[in-house]
């Protein structure tokens, strides 16, 4: 099996291709090498059915309806496009912007799944509504799956924190990477790339202290080393510490112009129980003083 249709099934519950009611386009007869996922066609118009956008193939092309369909091939093929999670999986398969088309076929020949084929150039259907590129922005956005930061702090979050002496505070580093997300509205796709930019540390007590990065971890092998993430603590007690992750979403277009920024956005909070501590110093007297 050619590795595209490989890579293809992994995400064949995500794009699976199923038929409309009542639509006749037909599988073109193998002359062009459409039946392999190397195949690339142009033109055409998307309509967006059910939240799903559909491909008719332009008139006159191969991938149309034939008058007599050939019996010894696919035929009343309907063509799905499978969108920026396709691209992903698949890789990009010609010029872009374009995007995976996925047929589903009956008659003679049809393999589960069909081999999918490239296409570009495809236009709205004439009277479809179109969604504006920033609302479709706004969606994957939406994908993005910020996940809570990991709380570290030195002394351990496990552990008192002492009165008068700096605690440590950062998150995980691993979790200082941005990421990104794609939607898909008829012909237009957008990317939503968050980045990480600070994160606000409510203290539990009414203070909060701002980290313009994900801090510095603490290491009993490096007893010099400083941080510029911290807070000292004033007074006893327990409190709850807050860590919240501030992004700057940018997004992407193709399909249409388009592109900029959707602002700061906070991602879900982590908390940690603190407790904190005085230590009680003892003042010994020495032998023979008074």
């Amino acid at each position: 099996m050619h590795p595209r249709l490989l890579r293809f099934a992994a995400v064949l519950a995500a794009v699976a291709v199923s038929a409309i009611a009542g639509a006749s386009p037909a599988w073109a007869a193998d002359t062009g090498g459409e039946n392999t996922a190397n195949a690339q066609a142009s033109g055409g118009t998307l309509t967006v059915v059910a939240g799903h956008t559909y491909w008719s193939p332009p008139q006159g092309s191969s991938w149309a309806t034939a008058a007599e369909p050939n019996p010894d091939q696919p035929y009343g093929c309907t063509y799905r496009a499978g969108g920026a999670s396709a691209t992903a999986t698949l890789g990009v398969g010609g010029s872009q912007p374009g995007q995976w088309i996925f047929p589903s076929c009956r008659g003679p020949g049809v393999i589960d799944p069909m081999p999918p084929f490239w296409v570009t150039g495809a236009v709205p259907a004439p009277g479809s509504v179109q969604v504006a590129p920033v609302v479709v922005a706004e969606q994957a956005a939406k994908q993005l799956g910020l996940a809570s930061p990991t709380i570290e702090m030195a002394p351990p979050d496990a552990s008192a924190q002492l009165v008068g002496l700096a605690s440590w505070l950062w998150i995980d580093p691993d979790q200082w990477r941005a990421v990104s997300a794609s939607a898909t509205a008829g012909p237009v796709t957008t990317t939503a790339t968050a980045t990480p930019t600070k994160v606000v540390w409510d203290m539990g007590n009414g203070a909060s202290v701002t980290c313009d990065g994900p801090g510095t971890p603490y290491s009993p092998a490096g007893p010099d080393a400083t941080t510029d993430c911290s807070y000292v603590w004033p007074a006893p007690g327990s409190f709850t510490v807050t860590a919240t992750v501030y992004w700057s979403v940018t997004w992407t277009a193709t399909g249409a112009p388009g592109g900029g920024t959707l602002g700061l956005q906070a991602g879900p909070p982590a908390e940690a129980p603190v407790s904190v501590t005085e230590s009680q110093a003892i003042n010994t007297p020495s032998a023979g003083s008074n």
